[in-house]
């Protein structure tokens, strides 16, 4: 379940922890963004989103009256990476096992 901050103009959050996979998507307005150990500051306009792919703090500001929401770490929807898995090593075997008929 994504968290909603409702920030005022200037107003600024930060957001501890592992934020390795959060996504934060601006609903309204426009917000500034900075990630420790990331060189960059980014701006997120109404629409858009910033998915984070490091674990340090970030500081969320509001350029104007804003509405954003941050979700939990990123997840391929539908298929269980399990299953992946699986098909990974079935299809290896059959490229394994074709190789051995054409060097035989």
């Amino acid at each position: 379940m994504p968290q909603v901050y409702r920030l005022r103009r200037n107003e600024r959050i930060r957001l501890d922890g592992d934020m390795d996979g959060r996504v934060i998507s601006c609903r309204k307005g426009i917000l500034w963004l900075t990630q420790t150990g990331n060189p960059g500051d980014y701006l997120v306009r109404t629409g858009e989103s910033f998915s984070s792919d490091q674990p340090g703090r970030i500081v969320i500001g509001a350029l104007e009256d804003s509405v954003c929401f941050v979700a939990g770490k990123k997840t391929a929807p539908g298929i269980p990476s399990g299953v992946i898995l699986r098909a990974l090593r079935q299809m290896l075997r059959r490229v394994e096992s074709a190789g051995r008929g054409l060097w035989a």
